[in-house]
């Protein structure tokens, strides 16, 4: 049987009232007809569990005495403290730890593959039960009774009247503590695990723990008993008493589950015990709102699964949606009804966008529609990016300061690009943009790459280890590269996320994985190791300057070389020490704490890669004062740095760089401080450019003028007239959301050029030691252009020719110069 989901019915109540906005939005893609195979017909669907009721002693009907204690053999001797190493944190390592070794194998014997076909014989039932539970324990004042003397005494007069015994009016309860259960033992792709989150209010303190499954039995008709052991914790371990949990569901008034039962069991045997409430079969809610930017092409948010041949073949031929992959991941969907066409009608000819011009429609959005944590999330679709149709989709990690709540996916791009000779191009393609929207919305729930995995474990992090899986079937690989290629990819695709990601999304402490909560692959770390590092490659990481000292408030901008140091070509990704998602720097001022670096943006490009060759070696640049979390470099001082890189699955560590930080030179340096380190400049510096955030370019500006023997005030130049080389785009509104629309900033040549000029070409070698060799030549390369754009042939030809002549000067590579003398002729 064929149903259609929430989607599809609640939008086709309002269909005729939104007819226009349909047109608008080229309806294919927000069709009213979202066609699925029903839950329990579903192969990956697990409708309960049922047993034989001759197998089931009697005990395990005495609720009352019963509680399997003896299974357990708890004698109150474990210490929860030892096994945490700082006391109130996490657990990590300990075994059986989610989504490693030690998950129950298979399935729970006596799951039911499909529906019961018929009471041939006698069985106990026992319906799904996964889903949130609550609980919440109100607070009562307990009254005080008039005190009654001893003796005889006289009746109240009218003139006295009774004191009441109790408080009058309505009682208000306060909940001193809340509790939430996730139970996740049967549905869709059920990890056998159950998570607990409690909160106290008064002394304010919480609490996580999850506990893996090691029995479920199903008691009688509706009579279900979930046993589990705690394997990971985070918060207040007195919250969440002792190891041992069971979760126990029964049979009310009707024929389904109407009561629900938590006990923990601590040292000793001592129980807590707390009747819960059903909530709801998922784990949380989550809103998705779709916009595309007028000139893209429409989004595309379904994807029937039968259109293509290669899929597994026991997969059914569904249309699902993006509500559907991550319903079945657990997430109660909603999309948004506010989705929207972004008119370009005033962005010029410029229809390709840049980081920084993505970055600023990003800021300018939410900075409108409550930048704070919440379970929401944006999916802008624009035509393309800058860097061409190599880039298919990108996830920014610093939207504002609540990060990881919006994406672009870039409909003129590689994914558009079917192999010659496909069964079904148009299918191919529809698959490929709808894989791509749910890899980078699965970004913003903090899931990194199936072959990143390794990047997400430091000794003291509160997340649990995992390791790198190059072959996983899941939206969070490429298919590109799994051996086989995309065809053996999609062959066996299940259009899911694997386990380890599946365990994270629903049972992680939330605030790791809520939208505009934790940064970015934040508790996704990193354990240096030098066992790791096979030998094949050489990283160092260079300030590219004749020595390693700084202004104070001057970016510190570093370059990174992977040499081949192997006796064979090696197979690598071009752009890996550029994109922003293989590299991960660690910043320790002497003596302090090391804090983790992370580029703003991230891209996900079409696979390129190269041969390199023994002896050769790829080049990428960074601004490393500035991270996802805020400034990683804002004090005088000493600090240490080091890159850690993937590649190929190895661990790569680059030599440790120590840099030096002046103090102020001026009191203005001082008194410019407080407002200078702050997110929005960071970020503005860092995109070359933001206009749309005032504060920062006023600070900017600041700097330039009272800084000017400061190198920081060439970092200011640059970033403000940096916006004027090219018609700059921007996303311009009013208060209604309806009003928004895309604008173009009209490029002001001449201006931007006579200051970028000054910045970069007045003292050509200062402003390569600040900026390092490829930013310096890389805003050479782009002055020239927007010359020539201008028709000003002349004055592009003679900032080649600086170009040429420094990179000479500064012993660049030849065939760098070779490169650019190219451009002269």
């Amino acid at each position: 049987m064929a149903v259609k989901t929430k989607e599809g019915s609640s939008k086709a109540k309002s269909s005729d009232a939104k007819a226009s906005a349909k047109s608008k939005l080229d309806t294919d893609d927000f069709t009213n007809e979202v066609v699925l195979i029903q839950d329990e017909e579903h192969l990956d669907y697990l409708p309960g569990i049922y047993s034989d009721p001759a197998e089931v002693s009697e005990l395990d009907y005495d609720e009352v005495g019963y509680d399997d204690l003896e299974l357990f053999d708890d004698d109150g001797s474990e210490d929860i403290e030892a096994l945490t190493p700082v006391p109130g944190g996490p657990i990590p390592g300990i075994p059986g730890i989610p989504g490693i070794p030690g998950r129950i194998p298979g399935r729970i014997p006596g799951r039911i593959p499909g529906r019961i076909p018929g009471p041939q014989i006698p069985l106990n039932f026992c319906s799904a039960l996964s889903g949130t539970y609550g609980y919440s324990s109100p607070f009562r004042p307990t009254p005080h009774p008039f005190p009654i003397p001893r003796g005889p005494f006289p009746l109240p007069t009218p003139s006295v009247p009774a004191r009441p015994a109790r408080p009058v009016g309505p009682f208000i309860p306060l909940s001193l503590i809340s509790i939430k259960v996730r139970v996740d033992v049967d549905r869709f792709f059920p990890q056998n695990r159950i998570s607990i989150e409690v909160n106290r209010r008064f002394p304010f303190s919480t609490a996580h723990a999850i506990a893996e499954v090691t029995s479920d039995r199903c008691l009688g008709w509706n009579h279900r008993r979930v046993e589990a052991n705690i394997t990971y914790r985070d918060g207040l371990n007195s919250l969440i008493p002792g190891n041992r949990v069971i979760f126990e569901a029964s049979r009310g008034r009707g024929i389904g589950y109407g009561t629900f039962k938590l006990t923990l069991i601590g040292p000793g045997r001592t129980r807590r015990v707390y009747r819960l409430n059903f909530e709801s079969q998922h784990f949380d809610e989550v809103e998705f709102e779709v916009d595309r930017v007028s000139n893209a092409s429409a989004p595309t948010t379904t994807y029937d699964i039968g259109s293509h041949p290669n899929r597994p073949a026991n997969l059914p031929a569904e249309n699902i949606s993006m509500d559907t992959v991550y319903r079945r991941a657990g997430f109660d969907v909603s999309m948004s009804p506010n989705r929207s066409v972004i008119p370009t009608s005033g962005a010029g000819a410029n229809g390709t966008w840049s980081d920084a011009e993505m970055h600023n429609a990003m800021v300018t959005y939410w900075s409108r529609f409550q930048n704070l944590p919440k379970w929401a999330m944006w999916v802008l679709f624009a035509r393309r990016h800058d860097q061409g149709r190599g880039l298919g989709g990108i996830m920014f990690d610093d939207i504002g300061a609540n990060h990881r709540q919006g994406t672009a996916i870039f409909t003129d791009s590689f994914i558009q690009d079917a192999p010659a000779g496909d069964p079904n191009a148009a299918a191919w393609r529809r698959r490929m943009v709808f894989w791509t929207a749910i890899h980078e919305m699965g970004h913003a729930f903090n899931l990194a790459h199936s072959w990143q995995k390794s990047l997400s474990y430091n000794g003291g992090d509160p997340w649990i280890p995992l390791t790198n899986n190059n072959e996983a079937r899941t939206f969070m690989s490429y298919p590109f590269r799994v051996s086989g290629g995309e065809n053996a990819f999609f062959s066996d695709f299940r259009f899911r996320f694997m386990d380890e990601e599946l365990v994270y999304m629903r049972h992680a402490p939330r605030r790791f994985v809520q939208m505009g909560n934790e940064d970015w692959f934040s508790n996704h770390n990193l354990e240096q190791d030098s066992s790791l590092q096979s030998g094949n490659f050489d990283l160092e990481i260079r300030p590219n300057k004749s020595g390693n000292s700084y202004d104070f408030l001057e970016p510190v901008s570093l370059e990174l070389k992977l040499k081949n140091v192997s006796d064979q070509a090696v197979e690598i990704e071009e752009d890996l020490l550029e994109d922003g998602r293989h590299i991960t720097l660690f910043v320790q001022r002497s003596e302090g704490k090391t804090r983790k670096w992370r580029s703003l943006s991230t891209h996900c490009h079409h696979e390129h890669t190269t041969d390199l060759k023994p002896g050769q070696a790829i080049y990428g640049s960074h601004m490393v004062s500035a991270s996802t979390d805020g400034w990683t470099i804002d004090e005088p001082g000493f600090y240490n740095i080091q890159a850690v890189i993937d590649v190929n699955d190895e661990i790569i560590s680059s030599n440790v760089l120590r840099v030096y930080v002046n103090p102020p030179s001026s009191i203005e340096e001082s008194k410019l401080a407080p407002d200078y380190f702050t997110e929005d400049v960071a970020r503005t510096v860092a995109f070359a450019g933001a206009p749309s955030l005032d504060s920062a370019n006023d600070v900017l500006r600041e700097v330039a003028a009272r800084c000017a023997n400061n190198q920081a005030a060439r970092h200011a130049n640059l970033a403000l007239s940096g916006p004027m080389l090219r018609n700059f785009k921007v996303l311009n509104g009013a208060t209604d959301k309806a009003e928004l629309e895309i604008k173009t900033i009209n490029a002001k040549i001449d201006q931007g050029a006579k200051a970028q000029t000054a910045a970069l070409m007045d003292d050509p070698d200062s402003a390569a030691d600040t900026l390092g060799h490829i930013r310096y030549f890389g805003m050479l390369n782009q002055l020239a252009t927007a010359l020539e754009d201008k028709g000003d042939d002349k004055g592009a030809i003679k900032v080649l020719k600086s170009a040429v002549s420094t990179m000479k000067k500064r012993q660049v590579l030849d065939s760098v110069i070779k490169e650019t003398e190219k451009k002269l002729k």
